[in-house]
């Protein structure tokens, strides 16, 4: 049987969640003939917030008014108008009315899993799982995010008696939890989605034992949704003043950094606010009343929501606490030997009955369709079954690049030399580091400094404003394909890169370590990008607002209209 012809386009997109929506969207844009697709492994457009992912109670922890592109405000729920939280049913509409207001839904594929990506001589071939389909583009942007790929722990020795299911599929199996024949169910993990499920089955009247293993990052530091209840957490995280507050290697230049960074008094004042919205986190969350949410204290010898070593979160639901107080939730620090007859048997000797099994143990590799050598290339971690395979052919000392940057980085910002000590500091070591060797977190070097630009990078910044940060930088990177923006040397990229790598391991210890963290940072990041575009960052009308006002999507409304102005008054300079 002949093999199908290979369909070719000038653009492909991997992935429809928020960066992939609005790169399609803006490439459209700037390039209105363009013959482009959009491939996704889902059922429905919106990556993270697809339909099949929803349950109910899942909601974003960004109020209402932070979760959105610039130029689209997302509307409240339907006669809720003074209501703030975001649901996962409000993205998942938001996402798809997008798609279908740009007409993008005719340029998307659903329902594909992009098995193995080549590089060619000019462009990228692209094959499929189940499929004898190829695919050929000139161009290629990545937009996977980090949360597309299950990790699923193998417990030796185990039998199907339990039925098992990751985290991602809560929604697809919610109907089945809900069943009366299911009575106690386990979580396994500590990241936020852990917390999430948690939450949700003790609202549906389960039994939960939560298992927790005591060598790991250890439970996430959690934010109230307001502080002292009457700011808005995450508003306040988008002020220019946390961006002095947080110590940013984007953000490292000028008096005012130097005040809160180079100064006694400036590192006492920035230490102090930690130290009460850590304080005011530890009592919101209750773990001084001695249950056993105190097993979910973050171990870290202080300001836990500063440093985010295993991660942050932020309360949105007004029962949450409370209802993880619940008596119907046993919390164990201990890990999974093997499971057999319904039991749960843990390394400690203990074991337990359970009904149904739910992972929240993690992602895996989510560049699985590029080969180990190709990820070195073009400057993607690498993963397990990867490390022993992968062979670099750059010219490129990162060892001494990262040494560079770390002896930069303890001069600009000495409030780094003071790590707080945690439980288990191995799993700190430099030495375990995922990079990301990515110019701005999304040019290849190697390929970039060559001229190739026929791939770029989305979505690998973990930031508390995903929509505002897609937007800005989906646009710099179609700049990037197009010729539009000028790279610096290869020399000035690397010190780039290894800036941001170290830093980030620095900033945010255990998550800096395995992704690219910014979590208190967008701002420094855009304003980096924005000075690349020639624009202006700067958005408030006074520097009081300037300093203070939290920063919203909509104050970046017409950035892209901006741009092609200037690059339109350029064109008419050089003309004249």
């Amino acid at each position: 049987m002949d093999n199908p012809p290979v369909q070719k386009f000038d653009v492909v997109i991997i992935g429809a969640g928020w960066y992939g929506l609005t790169a399609a969207r803006t490439y459209l844009r700037l390039r209105p003939g363009t013959n482009l697709l959009v491939v996704d492994a889902e059922s429905s457009v919106g990556g993270v917030w697809c339909k099949e992912r929803l349950y109910p109670n899942l909601v974003a922890q960004v109020r209402l008014g932070l979760f959105n592109y610039p130029d689209m405000p997302m509307p409240p729920r339907e006669g809720q108008k003074d209501d703030p939280a975001v649901t996962g049913e409000m993205i998942n509409n938001y996402l798809h009315k997008f798609a279908e207001d740009h007409d993008l839904l005719r340029h998307i594929r659903l329902n594909t899993f992009i098995e193995k990506v080549t590089q060619l001589t000019q462009g990228w071939r692209l094959n499929f799982r189940g499929s004898g389909d190829t695919i050929e583009t000139a161009k290629l942007l990545v937009a996977t995010g980090v949360t597309s790929i299950p990790d699923m722990p193998n417990f030796p020795d185990s039998d199907d008696s339990i039925p098992r299911l990751h985290s991602r599929d809560i929604g697809t199996s919610f109907q089945a939890l809900q069943s009366s024949e299911v009575e106690s169910i386990t979580v396994v993990g500590a990241a936020k989605s852990a917390y999430d499920a948690v939450y949700l089955l003790l609202r549906m009247g389960k039994k939960v034992t939560w298992v927790i293993r005591k060598d790991g990052a250890g439970p996430l530091a959690i934010l109230p949704f307001k502080i002292l209840n009457m700011v808005n957490t995450v508003a306040f995280a988008s002020t220019r003043l946390m961006t002095f507050l947080s110590p940013s290697i984007l953000n490292a230049q000028g008096s005012v950094s130097g005040l809160f960074h180079r100064t006694k008094l400036g590192i006492w004042c920035a230490e102090r606010f930690w130290d009460f919205l850590d304080y005011t986190s530890q009592r919101h969350a209750g773990y001084h009343i001695g249950d056993h949410v105190e097993k979910l204290r973050p171990e870290i010898e202080r300001q836990g929501v500063c440093w985010a070593n295993s991660g942050l979160g932020v309360v949105t639901l007004p029962d949450f606490w409370s209802t993880l107080h619940s008596d119907q939730l046993t919390v164990m620090r201990d890990e999974i030997a093997t499971t057999k007859d319904k039991t749960i048997f843990l390394k400690s000797g203990k074991s337990f009955a359970t009904d149904r099994l739910i992972l929240c143990t993690g992602w895996g590799d989510h560049f699985g369709m590029f080969d180990s050598n190709q990820k070195v290339k073009i400057g993607l971690p690498l993963y397990r079954s990867d490390i022993s395979d992968a062979a670099d052919s750059s010219s490129i000392d990162w060892e001494k690049s990262d040494a560079t940057a770390e002896n930069i980085i303890n001069k600009k910002l000495p409030f780094l030399a003071n790590q707080p000590k945690v439980d288990f500091p191995a799993r700190l070591n430099p030495a375990h580091q995922h990079h990301w060797r990515l110019y701005r977190r999304v040019v290849p070097i190697d390929m970039g400094d060559k001229g190739d630009r026929s791939i770029a990078i989305l979505g690998q910044i973990h930031t508390v404003q995903t929509p505002l940060v897609a937007a800005v930088q989906s646009f710099w990177a179609i700049l990037y394909l197009l010729g539009e923006i000028d790279l610096p040397s290869k020399e000035d990229m690397v010190k780039e890169v290894s800036l941001w790598n170290v830093w980030t391991r620095k900033r945010y210890m255990g998550q800096g370590i395995k992704q690219p963290y910014s979590l208190y940072d967008f701002l420094p990041y855009i304003d980096t990008l924005f000075e690349d575009m020639k624009l202006n960052s700067r958005r408030k009308s006074n520097f009081v607002k300037e300093f203070f006002s939290p920063y919203e999507p909509e104050d970046f409304a017409g950035f892209v209209e901006e741009y092609l102005a200037v690059r339109g008054a350029e064109t008419e300079h050089k003309r004249g």
